[in-house]
């Protein structure tokens, strides 16, 4: 890898997209214009979820698009993006292969539905994993992501390295699907890569960036969150990393906690969980702190987030409707508001979690019973040997 360049932190509130906009002006015009259109197709995939239909395929085209529109300066890939999402997010809703054709977003589409225990597809989506499947292209693939060149080519990576290194240490190290024949040296490959990745004086990990000849390191809350979660908290350097996520609180996200709206319970889920891992590991002062922190994030999702009847109110930007339920409910489950055994670092009661577990299984029932997110929110509200 070329984690051995000399790097240094990335100065606060630098954004690459600031790199690919100045390289392609055109790029902040599209944007504008996109706007209004994804706002509105979003409004009407908010409608046709709450009534429970599927609408995986136009989610899908509005992943890639933003994505294109934040990460890319591929001003006709993203007219193109444009132009299938007004032509598949009308409905009939149709789901197929088409609904994009870039790798790693088809393979974040699928991911959650092949780690499901009753997957039992043998047909397209595994054979996505034939790219990645051999020791030499694993190590190839994973290291081109790391450092992104904006400047010269016009793609920030860390959205494929989020998503890629998200789902494939998930699959290649939990061995799915079972019936895959997955090359056994994949397991070695990419936990040397994660051992090299993370960097010791944050605790994080992060994308870099080469920029007018100096390569400038980040520390990604989502990334850190991904590598912790599914290693089952087995990273290192686990005090620096409890430091510099306090050190990032009221920064942007993805370098630090809030996103363009403020707080977010998908971004208090992600904190939640590198607070619970890291809580064994924690110093006197860091677990004050972090009571601290987890009284206000659990407080602001009890009067911002979701109301008494069980209603998400608060959203991350471009979250579907079920996503909003899952992270909300991720993060709930996380801190023990339902199970007093889950509550690490506290003894705070929660009376009336029974009520608003049956509330949000009501509202759950009303969306797409087929949604990965919706079966795994199910799975967090089920009761302790449930």
């Amino acid at each position: 890898m070329a984690k051995q360049t000399v790097s240094v932190p990335a100065p606060i509130g630098w954004t690459p997209q600031t790199v690919i906009t100045a390289r392609v002006p055109e790029i902040a015009e599209l944007a504008r214009l996109a706007h209004c259109e994804i706002q509105r197709v979003e409004v009407e995939l908010d409608r046709r979820e709450a009534g429970g239909c599927d609408t995986s395929c136009p989610r899908q085209i509005l992943r890639e698009l933003r994505w294109r529109l934040e990460y890319t300066a591929d001003a006709s890939g993203i007219r193109a993006a444009l132009a299938r999402l007004r032509d598949r997010a009308a409905p009939p809703a149709v789901t197929d292969d088409a609904c994009t054709e870039v790798w790693f977003l088809r393979l974040d589409a699928c991911v959650d539905r092949i780690l499901a225990d009753d997957f039992a597809d043998a047909a397209d989506p595994p054979g996505l994993l034939h790219r990645i499947n051999d020791p030499a292209r694993l190590k190839d693939y994973l290291e081109s992501l790391i450092v992104s060149r904006p400047e010269e080519d016009g793609i920030d990576r860390r959205k494929e390295l989020n998503f890629a290194t998200a789902n494939l240490v998930r699959l290649i190290l939990w061995h799915r699907p079972r019936d895959y024949p997955w090359d056994p040296r994949l397991d070695a490959v990419i936990r040397r890569f994660i051992t090299e990745w993370q960097d010791p004086a944050t605790g994080f990990f992060g994308a870099d960036y080469l920029i007018a000849g100096q390569r400038l390191r980040t520390v990604d809350l989502s990334l850190t969150f991904h590598m912790a979660r599914y290693l089952d908290g087995a990273i290192g350097y686990w005090p620096q990393l409890v430091d510099t996520l306090f050190a990032i609180r009221d920064h942007r996200y993805p370098n630090g906690w809030l996103d363009e709206i403020g707080m977010t319970s998908h971004n208090n889920y992600d904190v939640a969980v590198l607070l619970q891992f890291g809580w064994p590991h924690m110093r006197a002062d860091q677990r004050r702190q972090a009571r601290n922190e987890l009284t206000r994030l659990l407080d602001w999702c009890m009067t911002e987030a979701v109301t008494p009847q069980g209603e998400i109110i608060a959203r991350t930007s471009g979250e579907s409707l079920p996503e909003s339920y899952y992270f909300t409910i991720a993060f709930l489950d996380t801190v023990g508001y339902f199970e007093p055994a889950k509550r690490f670092w506290s003894a705070r009661d929660s009376p009336e979690a029974s009520a608003l577990r049956t509330r949000l299984e009501d509202r759950l029932a009303t969306l797409p019973r087929g949604d990965p997110m919706v079966r795994m929110a199910y799975a967090r509200l089920r009761p302790a040997g449930g």
